[in-house]
């Protein structure tokens, strides 16, 4: 499985998770890295449905805004959205520790739901799907 971290993720966030998993099956690709810094969220989208690849995102918008949801439904992109909002205001070792907090679970749904998807995750590591 391969897991496409836009850009409001520190970029190291991905290689830390590389190195860390014990799974080589599994793949953290930076959004900055894949596709050019800065682009928007359409082209992340794109992006992700074109490769198969699931979708993390700090960007709450993106499940908000209807035309963003459509494209990641018609897509057929499984989405983590973390949709409390301390997470992205914290420092890159809070917010490590807060995904690989929630990584196992965010593997688990990954792997076991039909795509696409949108699942929310909370600042209390709550998962709760956002599509239906």
């Amino acid at each position: 499985m391969t897991f496409l971290f836009d850009a409001n993720f520190p970029s190291t966030l991905c290689e830390a998770f590389a190195t860390l998993t014990a799974r080589r099956e599994h793949k953290f690709i930076p959004a900055d890295a894949h596709l050019e810094v800065g682009a928007k969220d359409e082209a992340v989208i794109r992006a992700a449905s074109v490769a198969g690849w699931f979708l993390v995102t700090l960007d709450q918008g993106i499940s908000r805004n209807p035309a963003k949801r459509r494209a990641l439904i018609a897509g057929g992109v499984g989405a983590f959205v973390f949709t409390g909002s301390a997470i992205g205001n914290l420092s890159f070792f809070k917010i490590a520790a807060f995904v690989l907090s929630i990584a196992e679970e965010m593997l688990d749904h990954a792997s076991r739901t039909k795509r696409p998807f949108i699942f929310g995750i909370s600042d209390k590591r709550k998962f709760k799907r956002l599509d239906e």
